[in-house]
């Protein structure tokens, strides 16, 4: 009997301790409550329209190569899934060789929990159970948040079982054969909410949690990041480490920060460590951001002393480890991933960094150097061919901007049919530009044009060049939200250099290569004061636009494409211009709510009906124009089905 009287005092010790252990995971992963309830909530979204299948060739190689590291081999000898010739396939001496191995790494954990759980429970019912837990406790969240936890823990219970039962009536059998490629789904939906919580952190510490959750909710619900979070290609991995570089960065120099996990050397070390990860990823992406960050971080970091610089390489020499380490073992060569291995079978018309490590000096380079021993003259040879391979699309990317102008223009703002493209798409224009895919980031034109008119004021001629660029760096080195803004344009500018020269390219649909950019976008948005203005005095004119555009929009939408027989590429067109109306419309606004206030309530509603023609395309694209799989949520396949037949 004092057996048994002594555990309940031992279960009671162990409740603060579990207390204590949830918030501190809660504070690493995602800062707060509020910053739970944006990670909840995109997962939550994410599985509206999330279908699992193949909606690009390339994901065969990803879900290939997942199958293959799961049963222990870096190699791939068996097409699970559509063919070996699939694009990203490589062959190194004999042996075929997947990519992305960071990101299928990544996906490994899913798969896993995934297998375990259809061992206990019938595959089709997996989602529709974790879909329920995750929309219940998002409402016990929300609860907390509003002080109303009692009412909104009933209301969520009822429509959680409303939705389960619904779910479970319409479920029909999925094959398990399909597990792979919904653990590389279910990883990107993951780093999908992360990226949204990161933007919401980030934004919270420089301008509150209003514009922090504005900034979170945006990215995945007004712009094509939703697109992209339940197809597994790297992109959404890509701004996730993106974002969480520039949280690091800010961390590493907000010095009023009381509450930190890590010194500002940790932080800055952190930076580099997520650098060196998604190297693993995608090694062209990755030196795109750790080129930005060393030139935004070493001009204005706080300290650039011995140990500081040590602990940060040290971090980031660790990180490179599992990139090294892959690439030792399918090529033998460490500084050689499988992406600049030979291609195997179709031509991949992904946007590379090369595919040759070979030295790109010329005829003239190689006689210069063949004068030299060869001791000495192979590894220079070698050196200068990579730093080449590095920098060339840099190169290139300038080159376009002035040769090109019109690539760069249906690029970013109109595309419409182009023969080229629209022949490897059944002749049709899906293919959308930055804006018209995310009308929201037209606003960024205001802030672009501020920035160019306060360059052109702090030139003086009575002002030496020294002195004007001393004090430009002091001022971003006096600042941290100054010094992260300079990594985010930068990398924003290195990203659009990079892939501008094989852009626009056919299955895109919304600009994959420069999903950074939306990111971006936002970011910039948000930045600037008259924005901020705008959803501080006018947030329910903004939210209530907003959810008017997406209710009474996306059914007008779905109207005049099925009243009007409008084909696949009709109704992303009639998205494309419409968006390119709105955007602009939303551009001149936000220019005269910079110069006058009494802008601000027009600004607002044009700033929630922009968000709402981006949230139209993605929720139209997941549940009528793209149909490719059997969907996650039993409902959302009848209601796609019931819109087909419509």
């Amino acid at each position: 009997m004092s057996s048994g009287r002594g555990r309940v005092p031992a279960v009671r010790s162990l409740r603060p301790r579990a207390r204590t252990a949830w918030d501190a995971l809660i504070r690493v992963a995602v800062g707060d409550r509020l910053g739970l309830v944006v990670f909840l909530g995109t997962i939550v979204w994410s599985f509206l329209t999330w279908r699992i299948g193949f909606f690009i060739t390339d994901n065969y190689t990803l879900a290939n190569t997942l199958v293959a590291m799961a049963d222990g081999h870096l190699t791939v000898a068996d097409a699970v899934y559509g063919s070996l010739e699939a694009p990203g396939m490589s062959i190194h001496d004999g042996q075929l060789y997947g990519r992305n191995y960071g990101q299928v790494a990544f996906a490994l954990p899913f798969l896993w929990a995934l297998r375990g759980a259809t061992s206990v429970a019938d595959f089709g019912l997996v989602f529709t159970s974790l879909w329920s837990l995750l929309l219940l406790a998002l409402a016990v969240q929300v609860g907390r948040l509003v002080d109303r936890r009692s009412a909104l823990a009933v209301a969520g219970a009822g429509a959680v079982v409303s939705a389960f039962a619904v779910n479970v009536h319409l479920a029909e059998p999925l094959s398990e054969t399909l597990v792979p490629v919904a653990a590389l789904q279910l990883s990107t939906v993951v780093a999908a909410a992360f990226l949204a919580s990161t933007g919401y952190r980030l934004f919270a510490r420089l301008h509150g949690r209003r514009v922090g959750a504005s900034v979170g909710v945006a990215v995945v619900a007004a712009t094509p990041v939703g697109f992209w979070t339940s197809i597994p290609k790297r992109h959404v991995l890509s701004v996730a480490v993106l974002l969480g570089v520039a949280y690091a960065f800010y961390r590493s120099r907000d010095a009023t920060a009381t509450d930190a996990l890590l010194s500002a050397t940790g932080f800055r070390a952190l930076a580099y460590a997520l650098v060196g990860l998604l190297t693993w990823v995608h090694a062209g992406e990755a030196f795109i951001v750790f080129l930005a960050l060393v030139l935004a971080d070493l001009p204005t970091a706080p300290a650039n002393d011995r140990r500081s610089l040590a602990v940060v390489g040290a971090a980031f020499a660790v990180s490179m480890l599992p990139f090294f380490l892959t690439n030792a073992l399918v090529s033998g060569d460490p500084l050689r991933p499988p992406r600049m291995l030979s291609r195997f079978g179709e031509f991949s018309n992904e946007a590379t960094f090369g595919s040759s490590s070979g030295s790109r000096l010329g005829s003239g380079g190689e006689l210069l150097f063949g004068r030299l021993p060869r001791w000495f003259a192979g590894p220079i040879l070698e050196l200068s061919g990579r730093l080449s391979l590095l920098f060339d699309p840099f190169v290139r990317g300038t080159r376009v901007l002035t040769e090109r102008p019109a690539d760069v223009y249906r690029t970013l703002i109109r595309a419409g049919y182009i023969d080229s493209i629209g022949s490897h798409d059944d002749n049709q224009a899906i293919n959308l530009t930055v804006l018209e895919s995310a009308p929201i980031v037209a606003g960024v034109l205001e802030a672009v044009g501020l920035a160019g008119s306060r360059l052109r004021s702090t030139r003086g001629v009575d002002r030496s060049v020294r002195a004007r660029l001393g004090g430009v760096v002091s001022s971003f080195t006096d600042s941290p939200g100054r010094a992260t803004d300079a990594f985010v344009a930068l990398s924003a500018v290195l990203f659009f250099l990079a892939y501008i020269p094989r852009l626009p390219i056919h299955a895109q649909v919304t600009v994959r290569y420069l999903l950074p950019l939306y990111a971006v976008g936002v970011y910039g948005l948000a930045r600037q004061p008259s924005v901020r203005r705008v959803l501080s005095d006018h947030g329910r004119a903004v939210v209530w636009t907003y959810l008017g555009g997406v209710m009474l929009g996306a059914q007008l939408f779905f109207v005049v494409v099925t009243v009007g027989t409008f084909g696949r590429g009709g109704a992303l067109q009639l998205h494309a211009v419409l968006g390119i109306a709105v955007g602009g419309v939303f551009a001149l606004l936000a220019a005269g709510s910079a110069v006058d206030d009494r802008f601000d309530r027009a600004t607002a509603v044009a700033l929630g009906l922009s968000a709402a023609m981006g949230t139209n395309l993605l929720v139209l694209s997941g549940v009528v124009y793209f149909q490719y799989g059997p969907y996650a949520l039993p409902m959302v396949d009848w209601l796609a089905d019931l819109s087909a037949s419509a």
